[in-house]
């Protein structure tokens, strides 16, 4: 019997959660959640554990606590859920500390990756994928910056870790950035890691030249634009999708050109992420990937309009993980007698308040 503890609460479904509550971490919509738990139960031969938040855990010696489970007993652990963005934050550690000693899906330190846009970008560059030039720097060198912003002629400063368009901004001369830079450094406002992004604007034919898409387990789900109300001009002949709360949506299902199959299914490869979405545009007749989503857009509509269900999505996901459990891939090594002797890890008897034990 083997036992998997997840963490994977339903989005809110129009009523109000405190803050902290597990509704406002949630990311699945309560349908496919409710599917998802429904199929997860018929699955034989494992105990799950829901509701073992990770972001209410502790660490004790290495060994990760939700309420009286250790995270560390399980035989895997799957999550999905929103984090605090911000660098050496509680929650990655924690994961990254369980992920020592029991697969965590998904894997944290390629989720920080993903969630940080310079990473994601210089991973994808270095896979040989299309993305657009990046500068990184400290606020103490913006000098630094003045050579490359010469020669692009402008660029996007971008919050590493931002979201929805929010925060980025079209700096087209050195002076606006050095200001900008020094502002936000003397202002306590700089970003936390005490960095700053910029990226080469890549020629578009605007937002029509704009696609979305969203691969779960591997599989690209669907493509999407958003509509009109959603970009904002940034010049003549520069945009951002912009939204201002947070909340998405104002999608609709659209065609994915072949190259751009080819290119995200790539980057999801190349990231290893199980659910990801990537941003693209045709720059000098080529697509081009200009922001990786950790959190794509799970839209019911644009599931169904695409003939899939993203409950049964992520039932697969977990049930091949569990058969990968149950009998990983042959090892490139013959172990040395102390690792073929070493004893399994001992389970907990109890459960954790708010877990949901089957």
């Amino acid at each position: 019997m083997l036992t998997v503890g997840t963490f994977l609460p339903p989005a809110p479904d129009g009523g109000t959660a405190p803050p902290g509550a597990p509704g406002r971490a949630g990311k699945i919509p309560p349908r496919d959640h409710a599917l998802l738990m429904e199929l997860l139960r018929g699955l034989t031969g494992v105990e799950f554990l829901h509701g073992l938040d990770i972001r209410r855990s502790c660490v004790r010696n290495g060994r990760v606590y939700a309420g009286d489970v250790c995270l560390n007993d399980l035989d895997l652990y799957v999550w999905y859920a929103r984090m605090a963005r911000d660098p050496g934050g509680y929650t990655l550690e924690a994961l990254r500390t369980l992920s020592l000693d029991v697969p965590v899906v998904p894997d944290p330190s390629r989720f920080a990756t993903g969630l940080d846009k310079y990473r994601a970008h210089l991973t994808l560059s270095r896979a040989g994928l299309p993305v657009p030039d990046t500068l990184l720097f400290g606020p103490g060198d913006t000098e630094a910056a003045a050579p490359v912003l010469a020669e692009w002629g402008r660029a996007l400063l971008k919050p590493r870790r931002g979201a929805y368009g929010q925060g980025v901004l079209l700096v087209e001369d050195f002076a606006t950035l050095r200001d900008l830079a020094g502002y936000l450094d003397r202002t306590g406002a700089a970003p936390a890691d005490r960095t700053f992004l910029l990226e080469r604007v890549c020629s578009s034919g605007g937002p029509a030249d704009w696609l979305g898409t969203t691969l779960v387990n591997g599989r690209l789900m669907y493509g999407y634009r958003k509509r009109g109300h959603r970009f904002t001009r940034l010049s003549a002949d520069v945009w951002k999708v912009y939204d201002p709360t947070g909340t998405g949506g104002d999608a609709d299902r659209c065609d994915v050109p072949a190259a751009h199959a080819r290119l995200v299914r790539r980057a999801q490869q190349v990231l290893g992420l199980p659910l990801v979405g990537f941003d693209l545009i045709v720059s000098d007749g080529r697509p081009v990937i200009v922001d990786e989503n950790t959190f794509p857009g799970l839209y019911p509509d644009l599931f169904a309009a695409a003939g899939r269900s993203l409950g049964r999505e992520l039932f697969a996901l977990v049930e091949g993980l569990v058969g990968e459990v149950r009998e990983p891939p042959a090892p490139a090594f013959t172990p040395e007698p102390a690792d073929r002797n070493r004893t399994a890890l001992t389970r907990p008897g109890a459960g954790v308040p708010g877990a949901v034990r089957q």
